[in-house]
C-alpha cells in the first residue's frame, strides 16, 4: 500500500544541537535571552542553507555554550511543530567538550546563562513549564541513556 499526502509532513526548518554531557552525566542547558525568552534548552538552532547538520551543531555549541565539542553519537531526529504550523527537524548529537575548558558563565545577546544539570533536575524543570520544548526533554533523556551504555567515552581523551 502506498501511503499519500495525508501522510507526509515535510518539515521547512531544520535544526541541529547537542546533548553535552559532563563526566558524573550531568546535561548542558542555556537559557534565552531572546527567543522564549528564560526557557532553557540544549545548544541547538538552524541549519543554514547548504551547511552540514554536523557543522552546524558545532557551531551552535561555540555560539551558545562557548565552548568547542566533539561530537560522539548521533541521538535522534525529533519532528516538531513552530506555533504558526511550520514542521521543523531537529538532529542531535551526543557531544562532550574538549578538553582544558571551563564553561563560560557570562550573558550575552543570546543567552542569558548557562549550566551543567541533572537528569532529574531536567525532568522537574519541564514539569514547572522551564524548558523551551519538549523536544528539549526527550533529547535530554535519550542522550543520557546513552551515555549511561557509553560512559567511557566522555572521559577518554
Amino acid at each position: 500500500m502506498q501511503f499519500d499526502q495525508t501522510f507526509t509532513r515535510t518539515p521547512r526548518a531544520k535544526g541541529a544541537g547537542c546533548a553535552l554531557l559532563d563526566d558524573s552525566g550531568r546535561i548542558l542547558l542555556v537559557q534565552q535571552a531572546r527567543v522564549a525568552r528564560g526557557s532553557w534548552h540544549l545548544p541547538m538552532g538552524t541549519v543554514e542553507p547548504l551547511e552540514n547538520p554536523q557543522d552546524a551543531a558545532l557551531r551552535e555549541a561555540r555560539e551558545e555554550a562557548r565552548l568547542e565539542v566533539e561530537l560522539l553519537k548521533f541521538v535522534d531526529a525529533y519532528l516538531g511543530v513552530y506555533e504558526d504550523g511550520t514542521y521543523v527537524l531537529r538532529l542531535v548529537w551526543l557531544a562532550r567538550a574538549k578538553p582544558g575548558q571551563l564553561l563560560n558563565l557570562e550573558p550575552d545577546e543570546e543567552i542569558m546563562n548557562r549550566g551543567w544539570f541533572a537528569l532529574e533536575e531536567i525532568e522537574n524543570m519541564y514539569a514547572r513549564g522551564e524548558l523551551r520544548m519538549h523536544h528539549t526533554l526527550l533529547a535530554a533523556r535519550d542522550a543520557h541513556a546513552l551515555w549511561r551504555a557509553f560512559p567511557l567515552e566522555l572521559t577518554e581523551s
